[in-house]
């Protein structure tokens, strides 16, 4: 929108504000509080007050307030716990162990890399280690936060595969 045209809904709304004449109108006090005695009498429907009574409340007498019983819900477990940490950390620790523990068997001339997508380097190892750890995470992260028991399998996968690689750099070192 330009400036043209801003200025034009504005002048629209102040014209439309100053013809409206319900903002001109004045309203005795005395209207305004019964009014506000009304909605604070407002009687609960006859589902409601059957919901109520069974849990021991009594409504619907003219002097109380009217109310409407909402059961307390179950709260909803926290995405980020103290589990998810432990476990998307344990796989993280155990990328970066099995990069640093085949950098130095193939450095030492005893092994080599059996993953043949991944790059020699151990900048290009760490880098593909984080990237799979991070995605692993945000599945987890994901799973979980949709309440899926299943949040755990991705980083459980991760330690396992990360376990095999860092056992062969223990065999081979």
């Amino acid at each position: 929108m330009n400036g043209t045209q801003g200025a034009m809904l504005s002048l629209a709304i102040a014209l439309v504000s100053l013809a409206c004449p319900a903002q001109t109108t004045t309203v005795p006090f005395k209207q305004i509080q019964q009014d506000a005695q009304l909605s604070a009498r407002a009687a609960v429907p006859p589902n409601e007050a059957a919901v109520g009574h069974a849990y021991g409340m009594v409504s619907g007498s003219s002097s109380s307030a009217g109310f409407v019983f909402v059961p307390p819900t179950a709260k909803t477990p926290r995405t980020i716990s103290p589990g998810f940490l432990v476990l998307n950390g344990l796989h993280l620790g155990m990328a970066v162990f099995d990069v640093e523990m085949t950098q130095h068997c193939i450095a030492n001339h005893r092994c080599v890399e059996g993953n043949p997508l991944m790059p020699s380097s151990q900048a290009g190892q760490l880098t593909v280690a984080l990237a799979s750890v991070s995605s692993f995470t945000f599945i987890s992260y994901r799973l979980k936060k949709g309440g899926n028991r299943m949040w755990r399998a991705a980083p459980i996968a991760g330690i396992a595969a990360h376990t095999v690689g860092v056992a062969s750099g223990f065999r081979y070192r």
